[in-house]
């Protein structure tokens, strides 16, 4: 009997891990330091992202120099799966990639926002995209208040193989579109 006194806890916990949202690992840390991840999507500004490195043997260095396409998806639980309201593919030169030491792995995505949570000393991938890139097309009225909203994203090099992949969990603050401007500023 020594060894099934921890046969039901972890079969339990296990089963949390899976029911519980944003308890999943997670690499992408969408707004690097803040938890939980409010999006306003009138904004015009851009929407930080950093992703936690090293992956898989590949330092935030090795990705900057290899990565030539992101691709992110916003995906919204629906009660039976997810539907994608956004997916779309960026140049790493629009996206201003950087090294930084910003973020860490998270085990589960909520642990991001514990007190203890901070960078771990290794530098990280990150980058910045146009928050209108992204969510221009998005209402947040159309979303119920603590309905489950991934950003998803894929890393790939210049021959189109995969070299990273991962989600952050964020929310849609209420916001009043009137005054968006949604035109890219040309390039100085």
């Amino acid at each position: 009997m020594k060894g099934r006194k921890f046969a039901v806890p972890l079969a339990l916990l296990l089963a949390l891990l899976v029911v519980i949202p944003g308890a999943s690992a997670c690499f992408v840390d969408v707004k690097p330091g803040s938890w939980p991840n409010s999006i306003n999507v009138c904004n015009n500004g851009v929407l930080p992202v950093a992703f936690a490195c090293p992956y898989k043997g590949l330092t935030a260095e090795d990705l900057k120099n290899d990565t030539c396409k992101i691709q992110v998806a916003i995906k919204v639980e629906n009660g039976s799966g997810w539907d994608t309201e956004f997916c779309g593919n960026f140049s790493c030169e629009d996206l201003k990639l950087n090294v930084e030491d910003v973020t860490q792995y998270a085990s589960l995505v909520g642990e991001r926002g514990e007190p203890w949570y901070c960078p771990d000393g290794c530098p990280d991938l990150t980058m910045k995209f146009r928050t209108q890139d992204i969510f221009g097309c998005i209402n947040p009225a159309d979303y119920e208040d603590g309905k489950a909203i991934e950003f998803e994203m894929w890393g790939y090099d210049c021959e189109g193989e995969e070299l990273f992949n991962s989600f952050d969990r964020i929310r849609f603050v209420p916001a009043n579109c009137k005054e968006v401007n949604n035109e890219k500023k040309p390039k100085k």
